[in-house]
């Protein structure tokens, strides 16, 4: 409702002003105005509202099934990298799960609509990546998420190399890397590409137009000061509202949560490194594995923190 206050005072303003000035300078001209031609106007006006509100809801839609890749997709990376990387190379992988926590944070940064002052992906980034050369490298990128894919492609290629990794687990590791690269380019796509300003600005014309010549209709027409304006507020009021939603949902990436699912993408990263199911019978035993509850593992949230996170992202 305070989004659409301004449109709604102005049509009430003009409303009032339209109907003086038919009292007061035209008192013995009373045109009539036929109300079919508005109706008219009015299907043209609801249908391109409709058209465009349709359109930013899917535009919502596709941005939030793309988040919800994200972290399906981390959650997989992380866990094939937990079987299949840590076994060889401990170090590696620890690296790429850092890295791979990482992506939900950067591809927000590179999403959301604040000012570069007011970001704090650079603290997160060098918190989370100890060593200066790796948070060096992911900072100077102009596409940030594109550096942790980079990264992981380049362990794969050395491990892979090394023949430290089997055929099937590099395809793997790569189908889910490209997975995320994809991610990253559609959302970027949905981004740089609003519905086109033609379109708009015709819609917006021609809403102006039609509650511009409603209130001296329906004044005209015969109706009553009182009814006039009620009836002009909620047409006003309905056509003002689909307006502010397609402009609302236009840019999708400004109402979803993409706080809570970068925090969920990292949580599902690290319960892949630290709640390994129970070891197999002819499973060779790791001294240094311990199944340990998921609180105790996950040392860098405190138990407050862990506690408030919840399958609903909406929370």
């Amino acid at each position: 409702m305070r989004r659409i206050m301004p449109q709604q005072c102005a049509l009430l303003l003009w409303t009032l002003l339209s109907i003086w000035i038919e009292g007061n300078f035209l008192p013995f001209w009373k045109p009539t105005i036929p109300l079919s031609a508005l109706g008219s106007i009015s299907t043209f006006v609801a249908f391109l509202l409709t058209l465009r509100s349709n359109h930013a809801l899917a535009r919502l839609n596709d941005a939030r099934n793309l988040w919800s890749k994200v972290v399906l997709n981390t959650r997989e990376l992380a866990s094939m990298i937990s079987a299949f990387i840590y076994p060889v190379d401990k170090q590696l992988a620890l690296m790429l799960g850092r890295h791979v926590s990482l992506f939900g944070w950067l591809l927000k940064s590179q999403l959301q609509f604040v000012a570069k002052d007011k970001d704090d992906v650079v603290e997160l980034v060098r918190t989370m990546l100890p060593d200066k050369k790796d948070a060096d490298y992911v900072l100077s990128q102009r596409q940030k998420p594109v550096a942790v894919i980079t990264r992981t492609r380049q362990v794969l290629a050395h491990l892979g190399k090394a023949h430290r990794l089997t055929t099937a687990e590099e395809i793997a590791l790569d189908h889910t890397a490209h997975a995320l690269s994809e991610a990253v380019t559609r959302t970027g796509t949905i981004r740089a590409a609003p519905i086109p300003t033609l379109y708009t600005s015709h819609t917006s014309r021609l809403l102006v137009f039609y509650l511009f010549c409603l209130p001296p209709a329906l004044k005209m027409s015969g109706l009553d000061t009182i009814t006039t304006t009620l009836l002009t507020m909620v047409v006003g009021f309905a056509m003002f509202g689909l307006d502010e939603i397609s402009h609302l949902f236009e840019q999708p990436f400004r109402v979803i949560p993409m706080y809570q699912m970068s925090k969920r993408s990292m949580q599902a990263v690290a319960d892949a490194f630290t709640c390994h199911p129970p070891s197999l019978d002819d499973e060779m035993h790791d001294d240094e594995a311990s199944n340990l509850a998921q609180r105790e593992l996950t040392s860098y949230w405190s138990s407050d923190d862990m506690s408030k996170v919840s399958d609903n992202l909406m929370e």
